[in-house]
Formats: structure tokens, C-alpha cells, sequence
């Protein structure tokens, strides 16, 4: 006999239910970064609304390792995998994006990474895009500006740019939202979000702070009008 429609409706509800709290959990190797960084005391107290914690450092060499994570996640792997690359695909043309292999260079207010493609058209390359976000002494938030056409193979970018700029940041905001969720929950138990990141030649510096109560639960209840 088939499900009925209500059936139906309750397990594609669940199902969607459990994608997003795959996509919305802490992959264990932020955890363990985190973790060796800070340790974790009991003297340690949640942190209420607005209230930053301490700073996490993240250098070249640890970043190249981390970012392979953070690309399987944007590009839609939240469980264990052995994929290293994704095929794009715009009508005729098909581009292969690279998930290992990505690296990220820092100097004072500038991000860039590197992504590694291959089309059959220029066989593996490589394709760079650059971030101007916060330094030390002019601090952005999370806002970064990119251009607009990342540096590479004309050919790969004339056809690719915008995705691969999109792409590129949201391996970076993984990364960094990753780990400030990874330095654990605030008062009200929520994880920890980024609310600033300052790029200088020693690394990328990334603060995590307690949501405020208009993002994540809220322990604020609704009144029934009679």
C-alpha cells in the first residue's frame, strides 16, 4: 500500500530536518584545532550576547590543512568522503574545481587563495582570488571585497569568474565560521559565530562572539492574544 500524502510530507520534513543538522554541526578537525589552541578549563563560562571570546591564530601551513574541509562543505559534502574535486557544468563547458590542493596566503588587510581546476582545454591550472578584508589597525568585521575577475587562464575565467569567486568565499567563510563555532556554545547554547577576521603576514586572526538574541534560539516566548 502507498504511503499516504501526509506519510510523504513527514519524512521529506525529517529527511530535510537531518541534512540540516548534518550541515549545521562542527566538523571534528576544527574541533580538534580548536581544542589544542585552547583548552578548554572548568573555570571557563559561557559567553552572553555580544560578549567575544578569545581570539583564534591561524597561519598558512594550518590553514592549507583546514581548507579542504571547509571546500567539501561548500561544495555540498557535510559527511566523510573521498571525493577531491567537483565537476562544474554551463552548457558545453565543464570545469573540475579541486578540493585538496587549495591554499590560502596572508598579508596585512589581504587574503588570497588559490584554487586548483583543470578544464580539457588548458589541462591543470590554477586560479587566485583575492580578498581585501580587516587589519589590525582598520578593522572590517567579516566584510571582505573581492574583484571581480580572479587571476588566471582567460579562458577559464571568462566563463568561470563569478563562480569561482563565490565559491572561493564561501570556503572562506566556512572556514572561518567553522572555527568560531568550534570554540563552543554561548550562554543561551548556541555556537559561537565570527564577528571579526583581520588578515596580517603572520596569519588570519578570527574572534568569535555570542550571538545576539535576534540570531539562533531565543529564550523570548510568544503571548496568545485571547
Amino acid at each position: 500500500m502507498p504511503p499516504s500524502r501526509a506519510c510523504a510530507g513527514c519524512c521529506r520534513r525529517a529527511h530535510n530536518t537531518g541534512k540540516r543538522a548534518v550541515a549545521d554541526s562542527v566538523a571534528p578537525e576544527f574541533v580538534r584545532f580548536v581544542a589544542a589552541q585552547q583548552p578548554v578549563t572548568r573555570a571557563t563560562k559561557p559567553r552572553t550576547e555580544g560578549l567575544v571570546g578569545k581570539s583564534i591564530m591561524l597561519n598558512a601551513d594550518e590553514a592549507q590543512r583546514l581548507l579542504p574541509v571547509a571546500a567539501r562543505r561548500a561544495a555540498g559534502f557535510f559527511r566523510p568522503t573521498k571525493r577531491t574535486e567537483v565537476v562544474w557544468v554551463e552548457g558545453d563547458s565543464e570545469l573540475a574545481v579541486g578540493l585538496e590542493g587549495l591554499k590560502l596566503q596572508f598579508s596585512t588587510g589581504l587574503v588570497i587563495m588559490t584554487l586548483p581546476v583543470r578544464c580539457d582545454q588548458t589541462g591543470d591550472d590554477q586560479v587566485r582570488v583575492h580578498f581585501a578584508c580587516g587589519e589590525p589597525d582598520r578593522p572590517a568585521g567579516l566584510y571582505a571585497a573581492a574583484q571581480r575577475r580572479p587571476q588566471g587562464h582567460e579562458l577559464i575565467v571568462s566563463t568561470w569568474g563569478d563562480a569561482l569567486v563565490a565559491f572561493a568565499w564561501q570556503c572562506l567563510l566556512g572556514l572561518v565560521s567553522g572555527l568560531a563555532n568550534a570554540t563552543g556554545k554561548d550562554a543561551r547554547g548556541n555556537l559561537m559565530v565570527p564577528v571579526e577576521m583581520v588578515a596580517t603576514s603572520r596569519g588570519l586572526e578570527i574572534v568569535p562572539m555570542a550571538r545576539h538574541r535576534f540570531s539562533g534560539s531565543t529564550t523570548l516566548k510568544t503571548v496568545a492574544k485571547p
